[in-house]
């Protein structure tokens, strides 16, 4: 068991409900004479849904048995709708759910990219992060008209994962650039 005073951010625990989530912000109110209260802003692992808990001074909550494993992207099968991962080491092949992937990280996936993935007790993919920045190949955009390129225009661009971002005006197709998967923004051109 831990207290709940022992939260602190991307801690893993288990709450009443059976649900296990991560620490993402930790705040201790103390008022008055009464007892503190514990807010915790926290993710549900398997959901990726974000809110606030509060706790009375005291309480303890599960600590959750974890462990991170880098697992490799194969490819999504939009059918089951679910991303097939691959364990490195043993290269056997798991199925994962695309909402524990998260769907909007899914459009900056390909083959072969490492993800962070947290593993629960019973061998259940309970999270999965994935890199930062990804470096992706533009497939299709529009050319540059002269005179366009001055400041800060943008242009809208296909990537090789099918997303769609927008990139600069001197970006064309062929380019590889580096995009911010937790924005969808572009970064620079590789």
């Amino acid at each position: 068991m831990l207290n709940v005073t022992d939260l602190r951010a991307n801690t893993i625990f288990i709450h009443s409900d059976g649900e296990l989530y991560r620490v993402l912000k930790y705040e201790h109110i103390k008022m008055g004479r009464g007892s503190a209260t514990i807010k915790v802003k926290v993710k549900a692992l398997r959901s990726g849904a974000i809110k606030d808990i509060s706790f009375i001074s005291g309480a303890k909550v599960e600590e959750a048995d974890v462990t991170k494993k880098q697992y490799e992207f194969v490819y999504f099968d939009k059918r089951k709708s679910k991303a097939i991962l691959s364990d490195p080491e043993t290269k056997q092949r798991t199925e994962v759910e695309a909402e524990v992937v998260g769907e909007d990280n899914l459009k900056f996936l390909k083959t072969g990219v490492l993800l962070t993935v947290l593993v629960s007790e019973d061998e259940e993919i309970v999270s999965v992060e994935i890199p930062i920045m990804a470096e992706l190949k533009i497939t299709e955009t529009a050319g540059a008209e002269k005179g366009d390129t001055a400041g800060s225009a943008k242009k809208p661009a296909t990537l090789e994962t099918g997303a769609v971002i927008t990139v600069p005006m001197f970006i064309k197709n062929g380019d590889i650039i580096r995009v911010n998967t937790e924005s969808g923004e572009y970064v620079e051109r590789v």
